[in-house]
């Protein structure tokens, strides 16, 4: 669409041209949207009703070069392209960027988050079918208000890197990209308020609104819009007589008086509307050049997946809403009537490391590879490893009150496992915790699945690489100076809790008691049980409870029989997937040569901190008048230590060497 430089703003049309729109719109075949959506969207025309319409066999319809079909998310969806006032539209609260700021119907506690989103649902016309439109309940009207000026706030605070004044651009350029927007209702025991949110253009939907001085929430609560937009209009027309030059704001405003939308009025599966229009958000930030958080950027990643998986068919909407996040746990055929909270997460995560791990001969395994971009024909390899660990670990975050940094479940699946697929007991954590401390497996698949996250959501680990800049300074309970974190990461304390298998245990039991009582776990001692005084467990503890440099590798993760077919009638909780055969020769040596490579970083990362030592050594012994800073026979003592150590790592990678051209075959 082509437009004429404005030199006023526009009269809006009366409720009668609104009304011939909406009645040409639903005379147009694949326009399902609501009456009362169109009545809220034709209210902002800012163009003549003439552009809009066409009559065909004496009837009034909206012409064809308006409307686009495009295939979205496995769907087909209809757009209309129209020109608005600037004022039009709402900021969108489920924008992917701003994910960990809301709390989740996917989190079993979220009864008591501050900041939830309820599901979004389809509505339903007065014949009952579904429309083009979304439906979300609220409190009262005020929630809504206060919903969408926290989505625009947040919005500044996850703009990212972004290398230009978005507000600056728009008052020089205007706008040249149209948004994309949806109909929505907020249902509220006040009435039902239509709003029509931008799923793509977030931003430039707010720089508009700060602009053009308006209050979108107060235009969305407005009983009669066209009486509004005419006091508006007039209010800017009556600024622009008192701009003296180009460069007055009422004048530079005019930029953004009127703006190129398009709206989605059509869906040919409205029920999936809500994940259609998503889809365009979502895709926006999964690669996004303005540096996003990563929990979010990793959410929109793993979210693409299920989306694939669920128009494939391999997923229901159900087993995807709840997988995504949109809907409660309480939804799934797995989860038990009684399931408590920490049952509830536990069954969800764990159907989310089946998504990203999936075993062979299950279509997921192509399909996830070709979602992630995974190079077609190569091996998984580390790399691809850790982010479908980054990506799982983020969305499962979604069912805990505070998002944690995804990186703390790298490592948790070798890349052995992770080619042949993830295997697990089918028994959940309450079950694996009642039989931990006698049984290998339970274990071992407590620590490698559960107990990072449960870590990370408690603060009692992160994911520091190591660094000296992420160290900061924290005192335990019963000590008022402060103590220095320990430099580890996941890894390590996985490793330490390994080697104190009961003390491990026991504060497992602690965290899964807290999660169903909405506290901070306790402090457990060296058998397990819980400290009497109650003290809670902090990360200061735990470094002390579980030292760095006490730990023990972790077994590998077992291989489980797969279980015999159900029987009629619904079992408990089903197998995710069939066992994989036995690893091969080849898987092995891979394995094995991915242990001598990470062993060696391990080494050089420890010699680097041995060189750090052994600097702050000297300092200290100078500056307390020590010379020399070692007497000569512990000075000879590590030195023999230490070239023995250089010939032994010698004599063990000689092995990885090429053979000499000479002895080739």
């Amino acid at each position: 669409m082509t437009a004429k430089p404005l030199f006023e703003y526009p009269d809006p049309h009366t409720p009668d041209t609104v009304d011939r729109l909406v009645e040409a719109a639903l005379a147009t075949d694949g326009i399902n949207a609501p009456r009362e959506a169109l009545t809220a969207a034709f209210a902002y025309t800012a163009e003549p009703v003439e552009h809009l319409i066409t009559t065909e066999q004496g009837r009034e319809r909206i012409h064809p070069t308006r409307l686009r079909s495009v295939r979205v998310g496995g769907e087909t969806a209809l757009e209309l392209s129209v020109r608005l006032f600037g004022c039009a539209g709402s900021t969108w609260e489920r924008n992917e960027r701003n994910d960990s700021c809301w709390g989740s119907p996917a989190d079993p506690a979220s009864a008591t988050a501050e900041w939830m989103l309820p599901p979004t649902e389809v509505w339903h016309g007065s014949d009952g079918k579904p429309t083009a439109a979304l439906s979300v309940t609220m409190t009262s009207a005020d929630r809504v208000v206060a919903v969408i000026s926290r989505a625009s706030e947040l919005l500044s605070a996850g703009d990212g890197r972004r290398r230009y004044d978005l507000s600056a651009d728009l008052l020089l350029n205007g706008q040249e990209i149209p948004c994309l927007m949806v109909a929505q209702v907020y249902r509220t025991p006040e009435g039902n308020f239509w709003a029509w949110p931008t799923v793509k253009g977030n931003n430039r939907t707010k720089g508009r609104h700060h602009i053009l001085k308006t209050d979108q929430a107060a235009l969305l609560k407005a009983t009669d819009v066209t009486a509004a937009l005419h006091r508006w209009t007039v209010e800017r027309n009556a600024e622009l007589k008192q701009a003296d030059s180009d460069d007055h704001p009422a004048r530079l405003a005019l930029q953004v008086a009127v703006v190129d939308a398009r709206l989605i009025v059509g869906c040919t599966k409205p029920e999936l509307l809500h994940q259609v229009a998503q889809a365009r958000n979502r895709r926006d930030h999964i690669h996004a050049n303005l540096g996003f958080t990563p929990n979010d950027q990793e959410r929109a990643i793993g979210r693409r997946v299920l989306a694939k998986y669920r128009e494939a068919g391999l997923i229901d909407g159900t087993v995807f809403g709840v997988l995504a996040g949109d809907l409660p746990i309480t939804r799934l055929h797995e989860c038990p009537p009684d399931a408590g909270i920490c049952e509830q997460r536990d069954l969800r995560c764990m159907l989310l490391l089946a998504q990203f791990f999936p075993a062979a001969g299950d279509r997921r395994r192509s399909l996830i590879r070709k979602v992630m971009a995974e190079p077609e024909g190569e091996l998984l390899n580390s790399q691809h490893t850790a982010e479908r660990l980054r990506a799982y670990s983020a969305l499962c975050s979604v069912s805990w009150p505070e998002a944690w940094n995804p990186r703390v479940d790298d490592n948790t699946v070798p890349v052995a496992n992770a080619r042949a697929g993830v295997v697990l007991s089918r028994k959940s954590a309450i079950q694996l915790q009642a039989i931990a401390d006698k049984d290998d497996d339970a274990f071992a698949e407590l620590i490698r699945y559960r107990a990072p996250q449960w870590l990370a959501a408690f603060k009692l680990a992160d994911a520091d690489r190591g660094s000296m800049g992420a160290q900061t300074n924290r005192g335990t309970d019963d000590e008022p100076g402060p103590s220095t974190r320990a430099r580890r990461g996941i890894p390590n304390a996985l490793a330490a809790m390994n080697a104190r298998r009961a003390q491990a245990v026991g504060l497992l039991r602690e965290m899964a008691a807290a999660m169903e009582e909405g506290r901070d776990p306790r402090r457990v001692d060296a058998f397990g049980n819980t400290d009497d005084a109650g003290k809670a467990a902090d990360q200061a503890w735990f470094d002390d409870a579980f030292p760095k440099g006490t730990g023990q590798r972790l077994p590998r993760p077992p291989y489980t029989a797969p279980a015999p077919p159900p029987t009629a009638g619904r079992q408990g909780q089903q197998p995710l997937f069939h066992a994989p055969p036995p690893p091969s020769d080849r898987e092995l040596a891979d394995t094995k040569k991915a242990g001598v490579r990470s062993l060696l970083n391990q080494i050089e990362s420890l010699t680097k901190d041995l060189t750090t030592l052994a600097d702050a050594a000297r300092s200290h012994a100078a500056a307390a008048g020590m010379s020399p800073t070692w007497e000569a026979n512990e000075s000879e003592r590590l030195n023999v230590q230490a070239g023995n150590i250089v010939e032994s790592l010698k004599h063990a990678v000689e092995g990885t060497r090429p053979p000499d051209e000479g002895h080739r075959g």
